[in-house]
């Protein structure tokens, strides 16, 4: 047995000293983690539809609300939560069309609110929440997900909302374990210190919003705060070769064309071209294998490709989806400080792109793939002062646009940083009627 263990180990060791000779003939070694060719399996994300959460919101009640925007997925409270709602899922009694949520009586109570940037039909429940239930099909549409426990394991609702047709549906779970560890879990956060804090308008009475906001509001008048600063990722031709390279399974086989500034790089199932906008794309045009036309097998694939390009360095999270004529279309965004990060007018008109990524896949693989080639860090040498807070910001555009009166209410309000070229801060985000407005928080 020793004499087999050992030849075991040598054979091994032979087959890694020769796929780590062939990349480092054959591939750009520095593109590529050595020993992908075993943990592929280990990161792929079929058992976790992630990065489709905007924010985790918990109410602690008290008036008192946190946040989670950054460094959601992964955690251990984010799985204790996905276990009561697969719980409820599986285990509980649904009603459905139950109309508009009552916000006031969810917020008397402790809740745990996922909120998303788009809407899902609840089939898709099964895809994100990896379970089997004939109760999601029966639910319609939602963007939020209400998780109302009690302490004392007895009882919890767990709500699905849609906040733009105004309809939920609700599965209510008794006398189970995972209710009181959901309430447990939740109670972590009341320990929690951040400059920024959030406050719900339905139980503050600003009655100026559709339906209810989690606004954020400072401590103090000026919140100071470091801006953000974007990093252009690949601005020589080695940069644009090693990001093109991951791409391709054996990148000697490639061909390459240099036309002005623009680069393209191709074999027969795939091209990859790098534009003078900082934009990069990639096509993948293989013979595709069985009919995967579902929400989940599509965007796992699209998960993947993006965790396979390591040039993409900031957490993302899914801002917007379409269907159509059975191709998804999946628009990523960027999370910084628990905040969103998007692009700003000019990269929009530069690049002809509304989200940082965009992935087109159909049949439970990628089609087409783009990309703004930059990354954003926290700089550590400019400070910004915000000195407009919410009330300020939607009263600017109440002035502007009718002249003080507050003849529409606001639909939604956003605190977000928006990208440009240059270091930049936050500003709000401010959408009236289906048109969005931009305020600065310098003022």
């Amino acid at each position: 047995m020793k004499n087999f263990g050992r030849n075991f180990i040598i054979a091994f060791l032979m087959v890694l000293a020769i796929y780590q000779t062939g990349e480092l003939w054959f591939g750009d070694f520095s593109d590529h983690n050595f020993f992908s060719l075993f943990d592929r399996s280990q990161n792929s994300y079929a058992k976790n539809v992630a990065y489709t959460l905007d924010r985790l919101v918990i109410n602690l009640g008290d008036n008192k609300v946190i946040c989670r925007g950054s460094n959601i997925y992964g955690s251990e409270y984010k799985e204790q939560f996905d276990k009561a709602v697969s719980a409820a899922l599986v285990k509980g009694t649904l009603t459905e069309n139950t109309g508009d949520v009552d916000w006031a009586s969810v917020l008397d109570n402790r809740a745990i609110i996922y909120e998303y940037s788009c809407s899902f039909n609840g089939s898709d429940l099964e895809g994100i929440f990896n379970v089997k239930s004939d109760m999601c099909a029966k639910i319609k549409t939602y963007d939020t997900i209400i998780i109302s426990p009690r302490a004392d394991n007895s009882f919890m609702r767990v709500i699905f909302y849609d906040s733009e047709q105004k309809i939920s549906s609700y599965a209510e779970l008794k006398s189970s374990s995972i209710i009181g560890e959901c309430y447990e879990t939740s109670s972590q956060f009341s320990s929690d210190e951040n400059e920024i804090y959030y406050i719900s308008s339905v139980e503050n009475g600003f009655d100026i919003f559709t339906g209810n906001k989690f606004l954020p509001q400072c401590e103090s008048e000026i919140y100071t705060y470091s801006a953000i600063e974007p990093h252009y990722i690949i601005n020589d031709m080695t940069m644009v070769e090693r990001n093109a390279n991951i791409f391709f399974d054996n990148a000697v086989a490639r061909d390459y064309q240099k036309n002005n500034d623009n680069y393209t790089f191709r074999n027969e199932t795939t091209v990859v071209r790098f534009y003078d906008n900082s934009v990069l794309e990639y096509f993948n045009y293989d013979t595709k294998n069985g009919d995967n036309s579902g929400f989940a097998a599509n965007y796992v694939a699209a998960v993947n490709l993006i965790r396979q390009d390591t040039f993409v360095t900031n957490e993302f999270y899914l801002d917007s989806y379409t269907f159509n004529e059975g191709q998804y279309v999946f628009k990523f965004n960027y999370k910084i400080n628990d905040l969103p990060l998007v692009p700003g007018d000019d990269i929009t008109e530069a690049t002809g792109m509304t989200s940082f990524i965009e992935v087109t896949a159909s049949n439970g693989s990628v089609d087409k793939y783009r990309k703004y080639a930059c990354r954003y860090t926290i700089s550590d040498r400019i400070t910004l002062n915000s000195r407009v807070d919410f009330i300020g910001a939607v009263d600017k555009i109440y002035a502007e646009l009718y002249g003080g009166e507050s003849t529409k209410p606001v639909d939604d309000i956003t605190l977000a940083y928006i990208a440009d070229d240059k270091s930049f801060g936050l500003s709000w985000i401010i959408d009236i009627d289906n048109e969005k407005y931009i305020v600065d928080t310098e003022g």
